[in-house]
Formats: structure tokens, sequence, C-alpha cells
């Protein structure tokens, strides 16, 4: 198994893609890749990746974690790209809304309670319904 990990890191493959194509644990992938001394580069998500994303995560609505397996992407870097996104909102009018991460849900008296205040929905519509 060791000797067909380090092969698949001299392809160039990143320990997370051996870990879903081997069905092995990440911390074993990950600690033979360390002792292995092989370098493997960051992977950066492309606007076309950025895309794939938006389209599978807001269209068709997968989890975060379906969309990382099938992209090989980490569930991390997903996350982190979507959740961004979602705090980009802009009301009718154009005017940009930075919501606030609460750790204590708040009551929207339209939309019950949220994590995110101003309420998000509520917010793209814009300051009228605030």
């Amino acid at each position: 198994m060791r000797e067909l990990v380090l092969i698949l890191l001299r392809q160039g493959l990143r320990p997370f893609e051996i870990t879903n194509r081997l069905s092995l644990p990440y911390d074993v992938v990950h600690k033979i890749a360390l002792g292995s001394g092989i370098d493997y580069p960051g992977k950066h998500i492309t606007d076309e990746d950025k895309q794939q994303i938006r389209t599978l995560r807001e269209l068709e609505g997968l989890p975060i974690r379906t969309i990382a397996m099938q992209m090989g992407i980490g569930k991390s870097t997903v996350g982190r790209w979507s959740r961004a996104r979602f705090l980009k909102v802009q009301d009718e009018g154009g005017k940009a809304v930075a919501p606030e991460a609460l750790k204590v849900p708040r009551r929207c008296p339209q939309h019950g309670l949220v994590r995110l205040w101003p309420c998000v929905a509520c917010a793209a519509r814009g300051p009228s319904r605030l």
C-alpha cells in the first residue's frame, strides 16, 4: 500500500485524490507523503472551478462534501469559497450588504431563526423590508 501511495504521489496526485481513489484514511496518506519527503503543491481553484461550485451548490443544492468529492477539491476550500460568495449580497438598488455571521441565531420576523444578520433574504430585497 505504501509503495502504491508513493507511486501516485510521484505522478502528481494530491493526498486528497489518493484518499478518494484508494479509499484510505487521509491521515495515513498524509503521513506517507510527509515521511517520503515528496512535496506536493497547493491546489487553487480556478474560475471554471468556482463556476462549477456555484452551479452545483446554488442551482442543484448539493452539499459541500459531495461537491468536494466530485471535483477532487478539499471540502474546506469548497466551503470557504461558497460561504464567501454567499456573504456578498446586493439589494435591488445595487448597494452591497455585508451580513455578520452570528454565534447565536437571531429571529427574522419574516424568515425565522437565521445565523447571518441582517437576514440575507430580507437584505437582498432592499432596505424597506429590514
